[in-house]
C-alpha cells in the first residue's frame, strides 16, 4: 500500500495524494536531491500486471516529454523503480481549474483568449503526434492564479490517457473491451470506442468546453455514463443559448458549433488550423468595448488583460512567419533536464535532447516552407548528410514547426533496410492524409472517395488506382484491377491527388530514410519535380537521405544526383556536415555540462558527430568515469577517459548493451529479446515479437517478456516508429540492430529464429499479411525453407505488381528464378543445364513446375523490358525459348504462350534497338509457333500487329496494310473488340503515312469507338493524338489544337508521360505554324521537360529539330543551326528515317540560308536519296523544300530550283494541301 512518506525512484518522497484517476494516482512529491515539489503520477499497483496499461503509462510519459509549451504543465521526469512501480514526474500547477471560471463566467474576450491559448497548447502537441485524449475543464490548469482577482496563465495538465498518435496505429491498445476518456466530454468517436482517436477528439472538446463557457453548463446536462456517451453519439448539439450578459457573435456560434460535428472529419484537421479562424475574431473582440463586459454574477478581474498579455508572448517567440531559430529550443526544458542531470537522477531513455546550431539550414527551410505556402509552388527537398547528423531530427523540427504555426500539413512516412523499399514510405504518405490506416477495403473506398469529393473532384477517375495503391488487405494474384496501370499512370494519379490536398491546405510531406526506397521512388520524385516546374502545387516535400548508405545502391545513388539538374528550379539540396567546434560545445553545455578540458576530448573523439557525442557522454557518465561538483561534471582520470572510449558509433552500440545488462542484471534476456526483434526486420510490431516469443515457448527466459520489453523502451534501446503507432517499433539506430545481428546471432539460431518470424508475421498480421509477403519470403528463405520462399516470393511479386510497383516485382520475381534454379540444379548462368520440357521427373524432384517456371521467366521480362533493361530483359526470354527448342507440337497452350510471349517481347526488344530485321523474324516465329492454336490466336494477332509496325518504319505501307487487316479479320471473328480496335488504330496510321488522309480518318474514328466501348482510356487516347497529327498535316489547325487538347487531358490522366509530351510537341507545332512563336517555344519547352526526364532521345531530338524550325522562322539562322545538328547526331536514318529527313531537309536550308551552299548541297543529296527510299510526306519537308528552290532561283540555278519544287508539289499533292500546290505550281510555271 502506497502511502505518504513513501520513496518512489529513489528520489521522490510522497506527500499527499491530490486525486486518482481511472488507471493511476497522482501525488504532491518532493524531489529529495533538489527540494523540488513535483506532482507524481503513478500507476496503480493493481493495474501494473496488465502489459497494454503499463505500455500506456509509458507512452504518456514519451509524449509528454516531447512536449514543452507556455500553455502545457512541465514533464520532469519518468521511470521504473526497484518495485517495478512506474511513475511520471510532472510540474505541480498550483492555481484553479477552469471550471471555476466557468461556474462563474468569462467576458468574451477572455473567452477567445482562453480558447486561443488552449488552442496554441494543443497545437503544439498536435504537431508532435501527441492527443490529450481526456480534455476537460479540470485539466485545465490557470497556473498563479488568485480568483476572483488574477485569471492566471491555462497549463493544460494531465495527459494520463494522451494517445502518441503518429497519424494512426495498426492495432488498438483498447481491445481490452475498455472505452478511454470521461463520459461527459467524450467525442462522439471516442464514446463509440474508436481505438484511432486524431486532433479531431481534442476540438470536439474544445468546442464541449466553449460551450460550457457560453452557457454555463455542458450541452448535454448533468447526464452521466453510458447516457451522456449515447447522446454525444446520436442527439444533435442543443442551441447554445448565452447566459445572461454575455453577447456572442455568429461567427463565434459557427465555430463552436463547427467544433462540435458528429463527424471528426467535418472538424478542423488540427487544433492550429481552428487557432487561425479564432484569431480574427479576437482582433474584432479587442475594438468592441462591448467584449470585455462580464456576465452578470461573475468574477472581477483585477487586470482584464492578463490572458492578452500571456498570448502575446507566445506570439513574440513562437510564430513562424517571424521566428528565427534559436542556437539552443526548448530553453525551460533544457534547465530541467540539466538539473536533474547534474543530481544523476533522470531514467537515461527520457531526456529529449535539446536542438543546437543548424540555424542557417533552419533558417533555410523555413524560408522554403513559407514560399510553398504562400507563393503556391512546390519545392522538393534532398537533405544528404552521414549517419547521426541530425537529418531526422531537422525534418522533424520543421514538421512541427509547420504543423504548430498552421503553415503546412505535414505527413510522413519512412524507409527502411530489409524491407521492401519501392514505394512504402510513399503509401504511408497517402495512409496519412487520407487517414485510411487499419481501414478495410472498402473503408478505405469510401473515405478515398469523401475527400476527392470534399476537394471538388467527386467523379474523379484517380480513386480507383489511389485506392488499389492504398488496398490494406492486398489482392490476390492477378484479381487486382490495376494490374495494367503503368507505374508513370500511378505517378500521376499520386500527383493529381497531392495537388487536390494541398490546394485545400498546403502540405508538407517528409520521406525519411530514401536511400533505402526502391527505384520508382526516385522516378516519383523526377515526375514531382517536373510538374512543380508547370503547376500550382502548394507542396513542400522533404526527403532525407544517407550519404554512406547510397554505396549500396549505385542505380539509386544515380538517379537521386540526377535530381540535382532541377536545383535552382523545383529542386533544393541541403548538406547536412558534422557539428563545429563551438556547437558541438554548445550541445555539451546544453545536455551535460562538462569542463573544457573533458568537453574538447568528447568533441575529437566524436569529430563533431551528434549523435556520437551524445553516446559518449552517456557511455563516460554510466561507466562511472566523470564527477561532478554541482556545476560541471569533470573526468575522474583524463588517461582513463581517453582509453575507454570507443572509438565508434557501433563500437558504442556494443558497450551501451553491456551496461543495461550489467545495471539491470538480466543475465542476457533483453538481448536475447532484442536479437529477436532484429530478426524480425528493421521495424516490428509488439503483435509479431509476442506471437514469435510464444512460438519459440521459452518460458524461462521470457516469462516476464511484458516486463523486459517496458525495459528496452525505458532504456531508448527500441523506440516507437513514427507514422505508424503505439504497436510499431524500431531500433533507436540501425547500428544498433545490426550489431546484434552479426554478434549476437549464432548460425545455430540464425534458421530457427527466421522460421519462427516467418510463422509469427502470418499469424499475427492477419488480413494485411500480404504488405508483407517479400518479409516472410525472406524469413522462410534465411529459414532454409525454399519452398515456403519460394511461395511468399510468387505471392509478393505478383501483388506488387497489381499496385504496379514494379521494379520490386521485378526484383521479387527474379529471387523466384534464382530460388527454382537452385532447386531444379541450373548453375548461375543457365547456360548448360536448363532442363527441357520434356524432363518432367526433374521438375516433379524440385518441386516446380514447368508452366510456373516459364511463367515466371516471362513476367520478368515484360517488366524488365518495360524498364527498357533490354539486356536483362532479353536473357530472360531466350531463356524461355533455349528450354523450349525443337518440336512443339505437344506443348500445352500455357507453355507455348509463356514460348510465344518470349518471341514476341525479343521482337519488341529488337524493334526498339532498332533491328528491324530480326524484330521481323521473331515476330514471324510468333506467327509460326502458335498457328492453329485457338486458344492462342490473341498472341498471333499481337505479333501481326508487330511486325506491320515493323514494316510500317520502313515505309513498307503495302506489306504493313495486309497483315493489320489479317488481324483485324482475326479478332472481329473472335469478337475481341481490342484487337479490333488495335488494327483499325494501325491501319490509320499506314494510310496517315501514305497520305490517305480519309481513310486514315475513318479507321481512327472506328477505332475511338471501338476503344470507348472497351473502356481503354489509353486506346482512346492515343487515337485522338493520332487525329490530331492528321490535321495538323492537313493544316486544319484550329482542329489540330482541339484535339492535341483532348489527347493531353487523357494522357495526363493517364500518367502516360511521353503520350503528354507527344501532345506538348503537337500544340507547338500548331502555334509555330500560326506564327505565335512565344506559345511554340512555351509548349516544345514542357515536351523538352518530359522527354529528358524519362530518357527519350528520340523525342528529344525532334523537339530540338522543332525548335530548329521555330528558330528559322524567327531568321535566328545560328540558333537553328545548332538545334538541327543536335538533333542530327541523335538519330540514324536506318533507325528513324522519317525524323532525319525532316531535319536534314531543314538543315540544307539553314546551311544555304548562312552562305554555306556547298555544305547545303551535300546534304540535300544524303536527304534526298533518303526521301526516295522511305516516302513519307510531311509539311515540314515541303516547305524547305519550297524555299530552297526559292533561293537557287534567286541565285540564276533555275534547273535546280523547279527540282525541288517539283518534290515540294507531289508532297503537297499528297497531303492534298491545294492552295499549297498551287502556289508551287506557279511557281514552276514562271520558270518553264
Amino acid at each position: 500500500m502506497i502511502q505518504p512518506g513513501h520513496i518512489i525512484g529513489e528520489r521522490y518522497r510522497l506527500i499527499e495524494q491530490i486525486s486518482q484517476g481511472g488507471v493511476g494516482t497522482i501525488w504532491r512529491a518532493l524531489h529529495e536531491q533538489r527540494g523540488l515539489e513535483i506532482a507524481l503520477k503513478l500507476l496503480k499497483p493493481e493495474m501494473s500486471r496488465l502489459p497494454h496499461l503499463r505500455r500506456r503509462f509509458a507512452r504518456e510519459a514519451r509524449a509528454a516529454s516531447r512536449l514543452s509549451h507556455p500553455n502545457i504543465a512541465v514533464v520532469h521526469d519518468f521511470g521504473v523503480d526497484d518495485n517495478s512501480q512506474m511513475f511520471i514526474g510532472m510540474e505541480l500547477i498550483e492555481g484553479d481549474p477552469v471550471t471555476r471560471c466557468i461556474e462563474t463566467g468569462l467576458s468574451l474576450l477572455n473567452v477567445l483568449l482562453l480558447a486561443d491559448l488552449l488552442l496554441a497548447g494543443l497545437a503544439h502537441a498536435h504537431a508532435r503526434g501527441v492527443i490529450h485524449r481526456d480534455l476537460k475543464p479540470s485539466n485545465i490548469l490557470l497556473a498563479g492564479s488568485s480568483l476572483p482577482h488574477e485569471m492566471g496563465v491555462p497549463k493544460l495538465v494531465d495527459f494520463g490517457i494522451a494517445k502518441v498518435s503518429f497519424e494512426g496505429s495498426d492495432e488498438s491498445e483498447t481491445a481490452h473491451g475498455e472505452v478511454v476518456g470521461t463520459p461527459r466530454y467524450m467525442s462522439p468517436e471516442q464514446a463509440s470506442g474508436e481505438p484511432n482517436l486524431g486532433p479531431q477528439t481534442d476540438i470536439y472538446n474544445v468546442g464541449l468546453i466553449l460551450y460550457e463557457m457560453i452557457t454555463g453548463e455542458p450541452p448535454f446536462g448533468e447526464q452521466k455514463g453510458l447516457a451522456v456517451m449515447s447522446q454525444h453519439v446520436h442527439d444533435p448539439i442543443p442551441p447554445m443559448i448565452p447566459r445572461t450578459g454575455l453577447s456572442i457573435p455568429s461567427d463565434f456560434r459557427n465555430l463552436v458549433m463547427r467544433a462540435l460535428s458528429k463527424e471528426p472529419r467535418d472538424r478542423w484537421a488540427t487544433a492550429a488550423e481552428f487557432r487561425q479562424d479564432i484569431a480574427p475574431l479576437i482582433e474584432q473582440a479587442r475594438r468592441d468595448p462591448h467584449a470585455e463586459r462580464v456576465p452578470t454574477q461573475t468574477i472581477q478581474v483585477r487586470d482584464p488583460h492578463t490572458l492578452e498579455t500571456a498570448r502575446m508572448t507566445i506570439e513574440e517567440t513562437g510564430d513562424f512567419a517571424n521566428e528565427a531559430p534559436t542556437i539552443v529550443e526548448e530553453p525551460d526544458v533544457v534547465e530541467s533536464v540539466r538539473g536533474e542531470v547534474m543530481e544523476a537522477a533522470m531514467g537515461p531513455a527520457f531526456r529529449r535532447v535539446p536542438f543546437v546550431g543548424r540555424i542557417d539550414e533552419r533558417e533555410r527551410l523555413q524560408q522554403i516552407a513559407r514560399n510553398v505556402n504562400e507563393s503556391g509552388h512546390g519545392k522538393i527537398v534532398l537533405v544528404n548528410g552521414e549517419a547521426g547528423v541530425g537529418k531526422t531530427r531537422l525534418s522533424t523540427w520543421l514538421k512541427e514547426q509547420c504543423e504548430e504555426h498552421g503553415v503546412l500539413r505535414a505527413h510522413i512516412g519512412a524507409f527502411s533496410r530489409g524491407a521492401t523499399g519501392g514505394l512504402r514510405g510513399l503509401h504511408e504518405v497517402l495512409e496519412s492524409i487520407f487517414g485510411t490506416r487499419g481501414l478495410s477495403r472498402e473503408e478505405v473506398d469510401e473515405r478515398v472517395g469523401w475527400y476527392l469529393d470534399q476537394w471538388g473532384q467527386p467523379d474523379s477517375d484517380d480513386r480507383g488506382p489511389i485506392v488499389e495503391f492504398l488496398r490494406p488487405h492486398g489482392s490476390s494474384a492477378g484479381e487486382s484491377p490495376s494490374g495494367n496501370l503503368s507505374t508513370s499512370a500511378l505517378f500521376a494519379a499520386v500527383a493529381r491527388v497531392l495537388e487536390l490536398a494541398s490546394l485545400h491546405r498546403p502540405r508538407l510531406l517528409i520521406l525519411d530514410d530514401v536511400h533505402w526506397a526502391g527505384g520508382e521512388l526516385a522516378e516519383f520524385l523526377d515526375y514531382m519535380a517536373v510538374e512543380m516546374r508547370h503547376r500550382k502545387l502548394p507542396l513542400l516535400l522533404l526527403a532525407t537521405i544517407r550519404t554512406e548508405d547510397l554505396a549500396e545502391r549505385p542505380r539509386l545513388a544515380a538517379q537521386l544526383e540526377a535530381l540535382s539538374r532541377y536545383v535552382g528550379e523545383s529542386v533544393e539540396r541541403v548538406y547536412l556536415e558534422r557539428l563545429g567546434r563551438e556547437v558541438s560545445y554548445q550541445l555539451v553545455e546544453a545536455i551535460f555540462p562538462c569542463d573544457d578540458q573533458l568537453t574538447g576530448i568528447i568533441y575529437e573523439r566524436s569529430a563533431g558527430n551528434p549523435l556520437h557525442l551524445m553516446l559518449l557522454l552517456r557511455y563516460l557518465r554510466e561507466e562511472d568515469l566523470l564527477e561532478s561538483d554541482g556545476q560541471q561534471w569533470h573526468a575522474r582520470n583524463l588517461s582513463r577517459v581517453r582509453a575507454a572510449m570507443p572509438p565508434s558509433l557501433a563500437d558504442l552500440f556494443h558497450v551501451r548493451v553491456q551496461q543495461v545488462e550489467e545495471r539491470l542484471q538480466t543475465a542476457g534476456n533483453l538481448s536475447a529479446l532484442l536479437v529477436r526483434a532484429a530478426v524480425i526486420g528493421p521495424r516490428f510490431s509488439y503483435g509479431v515479437l509476442e506471437r514469435m516469443i510464444e512460438l519459440e515457448a521459452d518460458s524461462e527466459r521470457f516469462s516476464d517478456f511484458d516486463i523486459q520489453f517496458d525495459r528496452l523502451l525505458a532504456e531508448g534501446l527500441i523506440v516507437e516508429v513514427e507514422g505508424r503507432g503505439e504497436d510499431w517499433y524500431q531500433f533507436n539506430h540501425a547500428l544498433l540492430r545490426d550489431y546484434f545481428l552479426r554478434e549476437k546471432l549464432g548460425p545455430g539460431l540464425f534458421k530457427k529464429l527466421h522460421r519462427l518470424a516467418a510463422e509469427a508475421m502470418v499469424d499475427a498480421l492477419g488480413a494485411r499479411v500480404d504488405q508483407y509477403a517479400l518479409e516472410i519470403a525472406a524469413h522462410w528463405r534465411s529459414g532454409g525453407r525454399t519452398e515456403r520462399a519460394l511461395e511468399w516470393y510468387r505471392r509478393g511479386a505478383n501483388s506488387l505488381r497489381a499496385s504496379s510497383m514494379y521494379r520490386q516485382a521485378a526484383a521479387a520475381y527474379e529471387v523466384c528464378v534464382e530460388l527454382m534454379d537452385a532447386r531444379l540444379a541450373i548453375d548461375s548462368r543457365g547456360e548448360s543445364s536448363l532442363p527441357s520440357v520434356s524432363d518432367a521427373e526433374r521438375f516433379e524432384r524440385a518441386g516446380v513446375t514447368l508452366s510456373e517456371y516459364v511463367d515466371t521467366l516471362v513476367r520478368l521480362g515484360d517488366l524488365l523490358e518495360g524498364f527498357s533493361e533490354f539486356d536483362r530483359a532479353e536473357k530472360a526470354y531466350r531463356r524461355v525459348v533455349r528450354m523450349v527448342a525443337g518440336d512443339h507440337e505437344g506443348l500445352a497452350d500455357d507453355v507455348l504462350r509463356a514460348l510465344g510471349l518470349s518471341w514476341k517481347g525479343l521482337g519488341h526488344i529488337a524493334w526498339q534497338r532498332g533491328d528491324f530485321e530480326a524484330a521481323e523474324w521473331a515476330f514471324q516465329k510468333v506467327r509460326q509457333l502458335v498457328e492453329g492454336r485457338e486458344a492462342l490466336r490473341p498472341v498471333a494477332e499481337s505479333a501481326a500487329r508487330g511486325l506491320s509496325w515493323v514494316f510500317w518504319h520502313r515505309g513498307e505501307y503495302a506489306r504493313a496494310s495486309e497483315l493489320t487487316d489479317a488481324a483485324l479479320a482475326s479478332a472481329t471473328a473472335r469478337g475481341d473488340i481490342a484487337g479490333e480496335a488495335a488494327s483499325h488504330w494501325l491501319l490509320g496510321e499506314v494510310d496517315r503515312m501514305k497520305g490517305e488522309g480519309e481513310l486514315a480518318r475513318e479507321h481512327y474514328e472506328t477505332s475511338l469507338e471501338l476503344y470507348r466501348q472497351s473502356d481503354d482510356p489509353t486506346g482512346v487516347a492515343r487515337n485522338l493524338l493520332s487525329m490530331a497529327q492528321l490535321a495538323r498535316y492537313q493544316k486544319a489547325f484550329g482542329e489540330a489544337q482541339t484535339l492535341y487538347q483532348r489527347a493531353l487531358s487523357r494522357y495526363e490522366t493517364l500518367g502516360d508521360r511521353r503520350g503528354a509530351g507527344q501532345c506538348y510537341n503537337g500544340l507547338g507545332d500548331i502555334a509555330r505554324f500560326e506564327e505565335r512563336y512565344r506559345d511554340a517555344r512555351r509548349n516544345y519547352a514542357r515536351a523538352l521537360d518530359i522527354y529528358e526526364a524519362i530518357g527519350a532521345g528520340y523525342d528529344v531530338a525532334l523537339v530540338y529539330t522543332n525548335l530548329g524550325l521555330t528558330a528559322i522562322a524567327l531568321s535566328d539562322y545560328e540558333a537553328a543551326d545548332e538545334y538541327l545538328s543536335a538533333a542530327g547526331n541523335m538519330v540514324t536514318g536506318d533507325e528513324y528515317p522519317y525524323l532525319l529527313a525532316g531535319v536534314e531537309f531543314n538543315l540544307a536550308l539553314v546551311k544555304s540560308l548562312r552562305g554555306d551552299d556547298a555544305e547545303s548541297e551535300a546534304i540535300l543529296d544524303d536527304v534526298l536519296e533518303l526521301a526516295e527510299r522511305f516516302p513519307i510526306p510531311d509539311l515540314d519537308y515541303a516547305q524547305p523544300l519550297e524555299r530552297l528552290g526559292r533561293l537557287r532561283a534567286e541565285a540564276g540555278d533555275t534547273r535546280e530550283a523547279v527540282e525541288l519544287w517539283e518534290k515540294a508539289a507531289e508532297i503537297y499533292r499528297e497531303l492534298e494541301l491545294g492552295e499549297d500546290l498551287e502556289r508551287v505550281q506557279g511557281y514552276i510555271a514562271g520558270e518553264e
